[in-house]
């Protein structure tokens, strides 16, 4: 078998492994030096990319669309398009990333060294999700905007909440003070906005989203697990005003 079909062989078994939750699988399928990188940048090792399958994550389709194999010795540079219908925590995850893997020798075999996953994918003339008017944004999108500065994220929670804890670089702005205050904490009409409360079962966020779209602000879109939802992820939160 050649060296670029052994390593197709690979990826095939790495994904039946993905798709079939076998996490006792990926003992053989990695690297002891493994790295996972996640779309929104979080790394994993070989343990923790396994453990994801003992929790509960469940791919219900699992495919590695146009995978290419670049050789370059006893290493294997593999791209192509990862493609998944998953739940994860009562959440549906259906989306397409780009995927580089890097395969390298082991004496007669090869393991995975690195998957790195980029995306979601989406038209190249689309406006990236957290531009797009309406709507419910996801945690990983809102973070990939608050990293990329390409987002104005506003608490619509009353002050003294605020103050204890918020989304960094977060606003705070009421749905009652809107249109006395928004002018001068907004000025950009145009911008990508994010609004956020408590949790999905607290009003405040979608009253800000609401009256923030009456006010003339086309691009307002809501973050609805608000800072319950960032804060059991462990993402990192804010003090003070």
């Amino acid at each position: 078998m050649s060296s670029e079909r052994q390593v197709l062989d690979l990826v095939d078994r790495w994904a039946r492994a993905e798709l079939d939750g076998d996490a006792d699988a990926f003992d053989d399928l990695l690297g002891a030096d493994f790295a996972g990188i996640g779309p929104v940048g979080f790394v994993l090792d070989r343990a923790q990319w396994a453990g994801r399958h003992r929790g509960d994550l469940k791919n219900h389709h699992f495919a590695i669309l146009e995978p290419s194999v670049r050789l370059h010795g006893d290493t294997a540079i593999v791209g192509g398009i990862q493609e998944q219908r998953t739940s994860v925590r009562g959440h549906d995850v259906d989306h397409a990333f780009r995927l580089t893997l890097v395969a390298v020798r082991r004496g007669d075999d090869w393991v995975i060294a690195n998957i790195q996953l980029s995306g979601p994918l989406q038209d190249p003339s689309a406006p990236p999700p957290f531009a797009c008017p309406g709507g419910p944004i996801s945690r990983d999108e809102l973070r990939a905007a608050i990293d990329a500065k390409a987002v104005t994220v506003v608490d619509a929670l009353p002050a003294a909440p605020y103050r204890r804890r918020h989304l960094p670089g977060a606003l705070n702005l009421t749905a009652e003070d809107a249109a006395r205050s928004a002018g001068e904490l907004l000025p950009d009409r145009s911008a990508a906005i994010v609004a956020y409360s408590t949790d999905a079962d607290c009003d405040r966020g979608p009253a800000l989203v609401a009256e923030l779209t009456r006010l003339g602000y086309p691009n307002v879109r809501l973050y609805a697990g608000g800072v319950e939802d960032w804060a059991a992820a462990g993402l990192p939160l804010e003090t003070g005003s």
